[in-house]
């Protein structure tokens, strides 16, 4: 369930069916964000205006038209969304920061700020917690983490696999402020756990037998893991948030390990266009 699930019920449960909502993009999950984190409400007010979307029942109305809408939705207004759900939870633990380089830290709050952006499009700020001093939205920020619920750290290295049932029955997702897949700080996940005491089950996403390919950016990790809660497939969800040097990397590593036979149904499994294509035939001529 969306943020935007809940806000559509407590609309209907104090009976507004219908919203005029001014300028607004007619969303209703950008519509929560804006109530939780910007000041935006809800108006005991009738608008007439024209219906430009229905959303999980709830009518949005813009501009002028015949149609009166229930209420109205603007700065300053009540905030109905008083007890948002506390969980999924995403964690990014910000331990190993200070050994990070200037130019590996600037990525590294890149990469906060985009998940944050991710994390907006299915909850919102309050899912988002940040251990250590930097500041994101209204993420929530820790010194240190400990919690009772169903708890998972996300490690490439980790000894378990990640599936579909595991992700669903978890409610928070630890992440290592730090990309340690094939690049200078290695296996950094792990020494985070290890530094910090964590206990939780270490878990490794792969795709097809092999983490080579999937996504290692932080918002992308967010993202795969909440599509994943919202009903995707594991496997659709990665494919949907890889780049295209991402499926390069994995076509490359499976024809270097199975033959240039598979090249095709490669390029069809992982729905890579021709420039991936090209990229793969390049790369493969400058190793042959």
């Amino acid at each position: 369930m969306m943020l935007s699930h809940y806000f559509s019920r407590l609309l209907k449960e104090q009976g507004y069916y219908s919203i005029h909502i001014g300028h607004e993009k007619p969303d209703l999950q950008t519509l929560a964000v804006k109530m939780l984190v910007k000041g935006y409400g809800i108006l005991d007010e009738k608008r007439e205006g024209n219906s430009v979307a229905e959303v999980e029942g709830i009518k949005l109305l813009k501009g002028r038209g015949s149609e009166k809408s229930d209420c109205v939705f603007r700065k300053g207004g009540k905030n109905i969304i008083t007890n948002p759900p506390e969980f999924p939870k995403i964690v990014v633990d910000l331990g190993l920061f200070d050994i990070l380089t200037e130019e590996e830290k600037k990525k590294t709050l890149v990469q906060l700020n985009m998940t944050l952006n991710t994390i907006r499009r299915f909850w919102w700020d309050g899912n988002l917690v940040i251990v250590g001093n930097v500041r994101v939205g209204k993420a929530i920020n820790v010194s240190e983490f400990r919690v009772e619920a169903k708890t998972i750290i996300l490690d490439p290295y980790g000894d378990v696999d990640a599936n579909e049932e595991i992700i669903r029955n978890s409610d928070v997702f630890i992440l290592g402020g730090i990309v340690d897949k094939g690049r200078r700080l290695k296996h950094a996940t792990t020494e985070l756990a290890r530094m910090r005491g964590y206990e939780y089950p270490r878990v490794r996403i792969k795709l097809r037998d092999s983490i080579v390919g999937v996504p290692d950016e932080l918002n992308k990790i967010a993202e795969i893991v909440l599509r994943v809660k919202e009903g995707e497939s594991l496997e659709e969800a990665i494919i949907s948030t890889m780049s295209k040097a991402d499926k390069v990397a994995r076509i490359l590593y499976d024809v270097h390990r199975l033959g240039l036979d598979i090249l095709e149904r490669e390029l069809k499994w992982l729905r890579a266009d021709d420039k991936v294509l090209h990229m793969v035939k390049s790369r493969l001529r400058m190793t042959s």
